[in-house]
């Protein structure tokens, strides 16, 4: 009875001492530091829509932006993978292509590939908002006006 009793006792020590010590094994979370360019994509990459606090050159109607949606995505390794822009023609004309980034995580500069008229933004990413400007020509095809300025909507992560 008492070697029963023993090992009713010593098991679940057993047991308890090696779950604990299991646990203490090497951190699995990666001790690799990132580079400028993963800390700055890191900080774009998701889905961004919902355009408000939208600034135009004289008074151009803020519809340009349409439902403006913008994917951010990095590879693997952190790195920019595919930007695709949804629902804003005007802005970017092809809907998937590839970016770069430079710059800080706080104030960034976007390039993207195949993609007109705007192929370049600057980014400022606080929270859950980035603001994005960029320099754009435009043509007012009700009135005919041409003309040349500076752009800019803030979006909210999806």
């Amino acid at each position: 009875m008492r070697t029963i009793l023993k090992f009713r006792i010593i098991i679940p020590i057993l047991f308890a001492t090696l779950m604990v010590l299991s646990s203490c094994k090497e951190n699995p979370i990666s001790t690799t530091e990132l580079d400028d360019v993963q800390l700055v994509a890191g900080r774009i990459d998701g889905t961004w829509g919902d355009p408000s606090g939208i600034e135009t050159p004289d008074d151009l109607p803020t519809e340009i932006f349409g439902d403006m949606r913008l994917v951010f995505t990095t590879d693997n390794d952190g790195y920019p993978a595919r930007f695709v822009a949804k629902d804003c023609p005007i802005v970017f004309s092809s809907s998937a292509s590839t970016w770069s980034v430079s710059g800080t995580e706080s104030s960034a500069t976007v390039s993207l590939t195949d993609v007109s008229p705007v192929d370049e933004i600057a980014v400022v990413v606080t929270g859950t908002t980035m603001t994005i400007s960029f320099y754009m020509g435009w043509e007012n095809t009700e009135t005919g006006e041409t003309g040349q300025g500076d752009f800019r909507v803030t979006l909210t992560r999806l």
